[in-house]
């Protein structure tokens, strides 16, 4: 059981740290070092939930925009002197940053797509990586350098791909607003995603200081979220929800998986298949899950969680 595990010093100081366990103690309601830790691993699970949409968000984005300048530009669109920008008509003598930096961007997931073409081959491959490796290979940075007003104008890529790109209902008329927001939007779930992947409290966020506070943001994220899936598009975000993901996020981000996390939450007996029937219409009704105790030869413990 959690409450017989020694979690001083070793698991606690040394191996998650004073200093990360700190910022859930100022926040998570808790009574013991089991409570504590409880609350910690709550943050991992509420993570692994939330990949899935983080996971579409960039891929989506990725492939929308792929798919519409190969289309007009070719597949290596990217490539020096194909990709115009604003600027680049003025003469300055150095590139703005957002395109500076797309640049190294795609150099980078060069230089990798071929390292990971020559480990598949088991030598040193020189030729060009296929484009799909390449893409393959960006950061989530480039789909955000990418909607840069630098590419907004007569004869470059924005607004004539705007439509094609984001196809769902748009929170703007105006195409240069439009672009704006999804930048910032982009800008918001990337910093995010980032936070999440390098295992940072994912509730975290100056003026959380309670557990409410914590749910409160992190149900604001996964609506930014899923709304810019929905912007990109809404035969996404239907498979999303049709199969549960977007449900199975809020529901790992609520105030009862923090207690169930924390061992606070009430374990129901089952001594019967109808209360087993009657356990599992609770949990799909409202949608939480439930810790169940069923005796047979032995006593054994079930978590039912719903569809």
């Amino acid at each position: 059981m959690p409450h017989t595990v020694q979690y001083r010093p070793v698991l606690i100081d040394e191996l998650i740290s004073t200093h990360r366990i700190a910022s859930y103690s100022k926040v998570f309601s808790t009574r013991t070092d089991a409570e504590l830790v409880g609350a910690y691993l709550w943050n991992s699970h509420a993570c692994a939930a939330l990949y899935p949409l983080l996971n579409a968000t960039e891929i989506t984005l990725r492939n929308a925009i792929d798919a519409a300048l190969a289309a007009d530009l070719g597949k290596f669109w990217w490539k020096r002197g194909t990709l115009q920008y604003r600027s680049h008509a003025s003469g300055a003598a150095t590139q703005p940053y957002p395109v500076s930096h797309l640049a190294g961007n795609f150099s980078s997931a060069y230089n990798a797509a071929q390292k990971e073409r020559s480990r598949r081959m088991g030598r040193t491959f020189k030729g060009a990586p296929e484009h799909q490796e390449v893409v393959s290979k960006t950061e989530f940075s480039t789909w955000e350098f990418i909607l840069d007003s630098e590419y907004m104008g007569n004869n470059l890529i924005w607004p004539k791909h705007l439509g094609t790109v984001f196809k769902g209902i748009w929170p703007t008329t105006s195409a240069a607003s439009m672009l704006k927001q999804c930048r910032e939007r982009v800008s918001l779930v990337r910093n995010f995603r980032n936070r999440v992947f390098h295992h940072e409290p994912a509730w975290k966020r100056s003026g959380v200081t309670n557990e409410q506070q914590a749910v409160t943001h992190l149900h604001e994220k996964i609506h930014r979220i899923t709304q810019l899936i929905a912007w990109v598009s809404p035969e996404k975000i239907d498979l999303l929800e049709k199969c549960g993901a977007i449900k199975s996020a809020y529901r790992a981000c609520s105030l009862g998986e923090i207690e169930r996390f924390k061992y606070q939450s009430k374990t129901i007996t089952v001594n019967s298949m109808p209360k087993l029937i009657k356990v599992a219409q609770v949990a799909s009704t409202r949608d939480v899950v439930m810790q169940v105790a069923i005796y047979g030869k032995r006593k054994a413990f079930y978590t039912v969680h719903p569809g």
